[in-house]
């Protein structure tokens, strides 16, 4: 009987939503079913999700960790959609501030750990500042290895010179510019000349 009433008034499906404002919709227009009906909350309430996918969420909630490859700004995204599934089940905003930031890759967390935030968007904050200081500090390494990885590929001109013939104009390219033959040897172990 209840079923019939509750098919007569056309729900919509609930397959899956890409954003809150999807799921919110949907439970809006649910909502709307229930007052038609005079449904109590208690009994709404379990008709949302199936008990088993209720169970999954908060899992995955209480267990989120951010990916190798999701910046701050994605984990923060993902984490508030899941949260905003959950409703109350996600705990005050400081209790999900803790869980966000728990979640966050260990090399990020070591540098919070020591400080307590009353939301998460103060735990992304904090947690975006250190990856753009990260990322500054890992360029500045790159760009140092480059410079002494270079270094050690090729010697200065004037040590480069001191191995060439005295009295002939070497081009750097190899050859003598009076049509000699091959002068250059080079003496750094990367290179093998055929010749030598």
């Amino acid at each position: 009987m209840w079923l019939e009433r509750f098919n007569k008034q056309k729900p919509h499906s609930f397959e899956k939503a890409t954003a809150p404002a999807d799921a919110e919709n949907w439970i809006s227009h649910m909502e709307k079913i229930f007052d038609v009906m005079g449904c109590e909350d208690a009994f709404k309430t379990r008709l949302f999700f199936p008990r088993a996918e209720q169970e999954r969420l908060k899992r995955e909630y209480h267990y989120i960790r951010q990916t190798s490859t999701e910046t701050t700004t994605e984990f923060m995204q993902r984490f508030h959609r899941l949260a905003g599934f959950l409703g109350a089940a996600a705990g005050t905003e400081e209790e999900q501030a803790k869980n966000f930031q728990w979640g966050l890759r260990r090399s990020t967390l070591n540098h919070l750990m020591c400080m307590s935030y009353t939301d998460v968007a103060q735990v992304a904050n904090a947690a975006r500042n250190y990856e753009i200081l990260h990322e500054k500090d890992d360029e500045e390494n790159e760009r140092s290895n480059k410079r002494q990885r270079s270094g050690d590929r090729h010697q200065p001109t004037s040590q480069q010179s001191s191995h060439r013939s005295h009295g002939q104009h070497n081009d750097r390219h190899g050859s003598d510019k009076r049509g000699g033959s091959d002068n250059h040897r080079c003496s750094n172990n990367n290179y093998s000349d055929s010749n030598s």
